[in-house]
């Protein structure tokens, strides 16, 4: 899991949690990339989101919901910069 990644999106329900995807838990092939399960309290997966930064600040993030409809995408120049295209 790559923290900086999670710099992308605010999470605007209090009550989930941001967890490292079972595939992340190992050192991802391309570090530029990661994704997350958003998680209930009690451990349920209510969705994941997928997320990127390349070296030039260009980055972005997907918000899928469990059965894998984009919820919410935006892109930005820098992360934490709201340039969204959505």
């Amino acid at each position: 899991m790559n923290a900086r990644h999670l710099e992308l999106f605010p999470l605007n329900d209090p009550r989930l949690t941001i967890q490292p995807h079972e595939t992340e838990t190992e050192t991802p092939a391309d570090e530029s990339k990661s994704m997350f399960d958003l998680c209930k309290d009690d451990g349920e997966v209510v969705g994941y989101v997928k997320t990127w930064v390349h070296d030039d600040g260009f980055a972005g993030f997907v918000h899928f919901d469990p059965d894998g409809n984009v919820v919410d995408w935006q892109v930005c120049s820098k992360p934490g910069t709201d340039v969204s295209l959505n």
